[in-house]
């Protein structure tokens, strides 16, 4: 071979590695590192593990397969020690070219017998989104949509390990089985229950699915009453009662490429606007909402898939270190501009704050944080700038477990709303009640139907569940 020739091959081949290299370095932290990596190449390899982030669920719930579980909500922004090992054991289920899937009912009884881990979103997942890239996944055992996603792995390697998917609305179940591998039984290892004061109890293992399907787990305790701190927050870009330029321009910095304090100015209302001739930052005091908004084109109408638009976001919301409170996803929609927006909201000591329908009203947002794609970009990002943290001195306390507060939400329904029995209940959960009073306690929220009650945990107090705007 002349050398020439020899010189043109390596060129050729110096710049193929050059343009696979670059794309590695661009496709870095996106679609390709989810919760569904391994089903890439599903058929096509053995025992090739999950790897990156995940798309993390809105809770999840930890069980030895005693009855009682440990609840989970995220403790970092776009990643979880504990779900990062899930993903790991999920890869290892799905990966393997032996593992058949089988649909049918859910047996929850069944499902939650074993040690394992159960992870829930708010919200319903479509399949078909998440398998669109995946044209090898040759199977017609599939759900439109599920919420919960369930691995129960291996004790000891070469057992098997079962992943579920399930639809909670239907009660339909797609189950997976796979020899365990390393990553299964370190996942075995690590899922153990806490010895706490409040303990969760599986409602599939003990009420009708059909009855109570949207949450699977809620708290009881040993003895009431439980005694349990308020909260407080900070509006973080604050100081003295009014807007603190200083602490705005310590975070706005980071959402601009070559920052400059002299962008800034200060409006009538006392809105603060940073900007220049691609974003605009803004923050209102009247209502703490940090708003961020960027003008540059966003040509092309390409799709952002739910998974790299997730982790997008996560990237994004790192610019803001000003958030120092736990946050979790909790809704994502499309919207008609091929738009797509992730809810966020606060949780702390693995409870969710939950903010008033009329905090909300004056946020102008159905959750706390909201961050809009298009085209593989953030476009906008709304915050309410708030941090929470709780109290020193337990002074509150809670005496009224989760039936009596259903009891009273059933009652309120029948006075306010119909006189019927009540055949669906579509979510009761504990969480932190943020109002425009400044209240932040724990309180029960039932909704049935299509509405949701708010009802104390003390009581003492007057029990009769209100709408949840009140």
């Amino acid at each position: 071979m002349k050398v020439y020739k020899i010189t043109n091959f390596v060129i050729v081949a110096l710049v193929i590695t050059a343009i696979y290299q670059t794309g590695e370095l661009w496709l870095e932290g996106t679609s390709g590192h989810n919760f569904f990596y391994a089903l890439t190449d599903y058929f096509a390899s053995d025992k090739q593990e999950a790897d990156g982030d995940v798309l993390l669920a809105t809770r999840y719930a930890v069980g030895e397969g005693e009855g009682t579980f440990s609840v989970y909500y995220p403790d970092e922004v776009g990643n979880s020690a504990m779900l990062d090992m899930a993903n790991r054991a999920l890869g290892e289920i799905l990966s393997q070219n032996s593992t058949t899937p089988q649909k049918g009912t859910a047996d929850w009884k069944e499902i939650l017998a074993s040690r394992c881990i159960v992870m829930q979103y708010d919200f319903m997942i479509a399949s078909e989104e998440y398998l669109t890239n995946y044209k090898e996944l040759k199977t017609n055992q599939k759900l439109e949509q599920f919420d919960y996603i369930t691995i129960v792995p291996a004790r000891r390697s070469g057992e098997e390990s079962q992943a579920y998917f399930v639809n909670s609305e239907t009660n339909e179940c797609v189950a997976f089985s796979g020899e365990g591998g390393a990553s299964s039984t370190a996942l075995y290892d690590a899922l153990t229950t806490e010895t706490s004061d409040m303990l969760y109890v599986s409602t599939g293992q003990r009420t009708s699915a059909s009855v109570l399907w949207r949450n699977m787990f809620l708290p009881q305790w040993a003895w009431l009453p439980y005694e349990y701190a308020a909260l407080e927050r900070e509006y973080v870009f604050e100081k003295d009662g009014e807007a603190s330029r200083a602490a705005l321009e310590n975070t706005v910095k980071n959402f601009f490429r070559n920052f400059s304090v002299d962008w800034s100015s200060r409006e009538e209302d006392g809105t603060v606007m940073f900007s220049d001739s691609e974003t605009v930052v803004k923050y209102y005091p009247d209502t703490k909402v940090l708003e961020y908004y960027n003008y540059e084109g966003y040509s092309g109408e390409e799709r952002t898939g739910l998974l790299e638009g997730y982790q997008i976001c996560c990237n994004f919301l790192k610019n803001d270190n000003s958030l120092n409170t736990d946050i979790y996803l909790a809704d994502i929609e499309r919207t008609i501009n091929n738009e797509v927006v992730y809810y966020f909201d606060y949780a702390v000591d693995d409870l969710p704050v939950n903010l008033s329908q009329s905090l909300r009203d004056r946020i102008g947002s159905p959750h706390a944080i909201e961050v809009t794609l298009r085209n593989q970009a953030v476009k906008e990002y709304r915050r309410y700038a708030v941090n929470f943290t709780r109290l020193e001195e337990k002074r509150e306390q809670i005496n009224v477990q989760f039936i009596d507060a259903l009891d009273d939400a059933n009652k309120t329904y029948k006075n306010v709303v119909e006189d019927k029995d009540i055949t669906d209940v579509k979510n009761i959960s504990l969480g932190y009640h943020v109002d425009l009073t400044g209240s932040m306690r724990l309180k029960w929220f039932v909704t049935l139907y299509d509405y949701t009650f708010v009802v104390d945990t003390d009581q003492e107090k007057d029990l009769t569940g209100v709408a949840a705007g009140k």
